[in-house]
């Protein structure tokens, strides 16, 4: 078989799997299904290294440099941690590898896109088909592949960023279906974005930021009378989402929070106040403590410098109270980089968010696809500000593949630019 065939046919693995931790999440990551489909792209690269097609830009030299660091801190760390926690805790800066995977799809760029597209056309009908029977069907949510993970857990965060890529590619027209289809997914959007709302205050901003700057960004498209339109659209759809959400009977989860209006309201006012008693304020307050002790400790040159590097568990380190020993990072992306690999690679991540996406925002040189792919990262970022999403194949996989995406895309468009 060609290696051309190849190609093509792991391309479409590749969008099976990427389907599949977009549809079912953390109900199938202990299958190991996306750091397999990683391992072989990147022996496929290997295999056809002469035809590879590299984009030099600085985004993909901080990417190299991420990869890096993954691997001289692991060989560091491996006199003294166990393979299973070095990898486990390094896989931050694994991942980033899946952008060198994306190069791989340049001669089938046209057909890889419009695949990702059709995964997210039908997102908000999978998601709430999900969900539903995840509420309806209790003896369901027993049912497990791997890890006894239900196959039909929702991270309401993760969820909130394939929604805002759902509404994004609805309302730019990338997505195109039947009419009635496309309002009934702007209705399911809207009350998926609710049940968000109720059970994630930081996947909620995620969305609100994203989806916010959309409109920010094109704001001198839209004159008053076309202002008055979208409302008017908008709270129709928002009615009749509203009417299913408050019939939804979903039971309390494990932080108390259950489906009501109620808690919409109490989730907005503990993002701004302490004031409210409860697992709310108490769960905001439990990060707070662990980013300030990971901040104290790096104030000794030695953590500085180079971090505790993966393997120890930074629950222990900072002596949090965890209720499961398998929560190792603090629910910020950030910080856990600052505490695993110091301050320089922290500066390093930093800047490069800065170049990759925050830029050429402000630039306004973004096609609408590219700003899309941008506005995505920013609410992924702020997502995995507040939850572990980057550290584990759930939130990474989509992460850097929409990286991938942006540089390769950026590439094919100055490529072809006549300038």
């Amino acid at each position: 078989m060609s290696f051309s065939r190849l190609r093509y046919w792991y391309m479409h693995l590749y969008l099976v799997v990427f389907a599949m931790y977009t549809y079912l999440n953390k109900g199938i990551a202990y299958g190991f299904f996306a750091e397999a489909v990683l391992l072989l792209g990147l022996l496929l690269l290997v295999a056809d290294l002469k035809q590879y097609v590299i984009p030099y830009s600085t985004p993909l030299l901080c990417v190299l440099i991420f990869i890096s660091a993954a691997i001289i801190w692991s060989l560091l760390a491996l006199p003294t941690q166990p393979p299973a926690a070095i990898l486990k805790d390094a896989a931050v800066f694994i991942y980033p590898a899946f952008v060198l995977v994306i190069f791989l799809f340049l001669p089938l760029w046209p057909q890889f896109i419009k695949g990702v597209v059709r995964i997210y056309a039908f997102y908000p009908l999978v998601a709430f088909t999900s969900l539903q029977l995840s509420i309806n069907f209790p003896e369901w949510v027993e049912f497990s592949l791997f890890n006894d993970v239900s196959l039909l857990l929702v991270k309401f965060g993760d969820m909130a960023v394939h929604l805002l890529i759902s509404s994004l590619l609805l309302l730019s027209g990338y997505i195109k279906m039947d009419r009635r289809l496309l309002l009934i997914n702007a209705v399911l959007i809207i009350y998926l974005l609710l049940m968000v709302a109720t059970f994630t205050r930081g996947g909620f901003l995620a969305y609100a930021i994203g989806i916010g700057l959309f409109f920010w960004s094109y704001r001198k498209k839209f004159n008053a009378a076309t202002l008055r339109s979208y409302l008017l659209v908008f709270g129709l759809f928002f009615a009749v989402s509203i009417f299913f959400y408050v019939n939804t009977r979903a039971e309390e989860n494990f932080q108390g929070r259950a489906v009501g209006v109620e808690q919409l309201l109490l989730n907005i006012k503990t993002v701004f106040s302490n004031e409210e008693d409860g697992a709310l304020t108490d769960n905001k307050l439990w990060r707070l403590a662990w980013w300030y002790k990971i901040v104290s400790d790096a104030q000794d040159p030695v953590i500085a410098l180079k971090g505790v590097g993966p393997g120890p568990n930074l629950a222990l380190l900072g002596e949090v109270a965890v209720e499961d020993d398998s929560l190792r990072s603090p629910h910020n992306v950030s910080l856990t980089i600052l505490a695993r690999f110091g301050i320089p690679l922290l500066m390093v991540w930093l800047g490069w968010l800065y170049i990759t996406v925050i830029r050429p925002l402000r630039s306004n040189r973004l096609s609408t696809f590219n700003r899309i792919v941008a506005l995505v990262l920013v609410a992924a970022f702020f997502n995995a500000s507040f939850d572990v999403y980057l550290e584990g194949p759930m939130g990474a996989f989509l992460f850097w593949t929409m990286v991938g995406i942006l540089l390769t895309q950026d590439y094919l468009d100055t490529a072809t630019s006549p300038l």
